[in-house]
């Protein structure tokens, strides 16, 4: 099957002009102006995208799908710690299968907007087969906190971790490993968990330096978060430091992907450069939880590798990329679309370790494509960050399957939305007790 459009773009953010992909089975076979690859293999199916670019299906760097049917049961009210106190509640008050409803209804919101691969928080293996088996490819990360260190091998075997090196991993997914936040895992279950992630050799992500408060409680010990703290983070002192330092003090930032990063302290922007795999931003999330706006600019003179991430829709309005990389555009104007582009796609798949297989247009590479309508011109990157959203998606596949065609489903999402409007209900009655 051949996808063509007017532009595609390529591996650097290149753009190629009638740009054509080749996908033979779930992989990418030939990349190509239209009329160069129909000359090659005339005997492949032509999908033809008018007025469209085609590029590689986007990376949600960070997100966490088993709370899509959370949206608007909690609304964020620039408050995160009463806000998290709050969601927490709802949480608890799921199981399995609530989580993995959510997870579906989340994935199917993801591809319909052209995401195909995502760095996806989950509590156990029932939102990650969900979300896996709507074609969504990625990074599953466990999460575990407030728990002792010694206890971390019996908790992941409850939580059914699969425990194998990231090449056993289904082919279009990896699992990998979260504590939360410095403030959820106390050092010796931080330290464990990083341990843990280098033996199998899977992925680390961790929530850091994403509020005031989380500062506070670093620094002096107080604040909204010291209860918290005090609860859950077994063994955790003020290290009298901002977060990303002290994440260095003990051992655990060397390659982790480290999500937010707005409230970085002095010399800490370069400290990621230097050691961790990269930082995910959410900037609208970080807004209407009143974190603040990330910093940008020294991020990027540090040389940081950054991604975008929608964070869950149960603290945004959607899980929308396109959207989050206008608003990071409004923080730091100077970015081009180049950039933004960069960070929704290979950047993106870099920084979560699938850099390999994910995130370009290049021979071998997984067969996730996606068309995307931005109508008759002749500067492709910056209409698509003026005017991607998932309206404008045309067509999608991954790995190799056709999820998107004409704008429209080739899967039923009825019992998909059903199963999830559940889900709300539930989490509504849990809200209000």
């Amino acid at each position: 099957m051949i996808i063509a459009g007017d532009w595609a773009i390529t591996p650097g953010a290149k753009t190629l002009e009638h740009g054509a992909v080749l996908i033979s089975g779930n992989r990418i076979h030939d990349v190509d102006t239209k009329d160069a690859l129909v000359a090659r293999h005339p005997g492949a199916v032509l999908r033809d995208h008018p007025g469209c670019v085609i590029m590689p299906g986007l990376v949600n760097a960070h997100t966490h799908l088993a709370l899509t049917a959370l949206h608007g049961v909690v609304p964020p009210d620039k408050d995160l710690p009463s806000w998290i106190d709050r969601i927490t509640r709802v949480i608890l008050s799921l199981n399995g299968d609530d989580f993995a409803a959510s997870a579906a209804e989340g994935a199917s919101q993801c591809l319909l907007g052209g995401t195909t691969v995502a760095g996806d928080i989950v509590y156990g293996p029932e939102s990650t087969a969900a979300a896996g088996d709507t074609g969504l490819g990625g990074v599953y990360f466990w999460e575990v906190l407030g728990i002792n260190a010694s206890r971390l091998p019996e908790t992941l075997q409850k939580l059914e971790f699969p425990g194998t090196p990231v090449e056993e991993c289904p082919p279009r997914m990896r699992c990998g490993l979260s504590p939360h936040t410095p403030y959820t895992s106390g050092p010796e279950l931080l330290k464990a968990m990083k341990r843990t992630a280098d033996e199998l050799r899977i992925p680390f992500c961790i929530h850091a330096a994403e509020s005031s408060a989380e500062l506070q409680l670093l620094k002096a010990g107080t604040g909204p978060f010291a209860s918290k703290a005090e609860r859950l983070a077994q063994g955790f002192q003020p290290p009298r430091m901002g977060a990303i330092r002290y994440l260095d003090s003990l051992g655990v930032l060397d390659d982790a992907i480290v999500v937010h990063c707005v409230h970085l302290q002095a010399g800490e922007s370069h400290l990621l450069a230097r050691k961790s795999r990269g930082v995910v931003l959410c900037p609208r999330s970080n807004a209407l939880l009143g974190n603040g706006e990330p910093p940008v600019r020294k991020l990027l003179d540090a040389g940081v590798r950054i991604a975008l991430g929608t964070d869950s829709a149960a603290s945004n309005t959607d899980l929308d990329l396109f959207a989050e990389a206008r608003v990071l555009k409004e923080i730091e104007p100077s970015l081009t679309a180049s950039q933004l582009v960069l960070m929704m796609t290979e950047t993106g798949a870099d920084v979560l370790g699938l850099g390999d297989r994910f995130g370009r247009l290049k021979i071998g590479y997984n067969a996730d494509v996606i068309a995307m309508k931005i109508g008759d011109t002749g500067h492709p990157l910056e209409a698509l960050v003026s005017s991607g959203a998932a309206h404008n998606v045309k067509a999608v596949v991954s790995g190799g399957a056709a999820r998107v065609l004409g704008g429209m489903p080739t899967f039923s999402t009825i019992s998909i939305r059903q199963a999830a409007a559940r889900v709300t209900e539930k989490a509504n009655r849990a809200a209000v007790r």
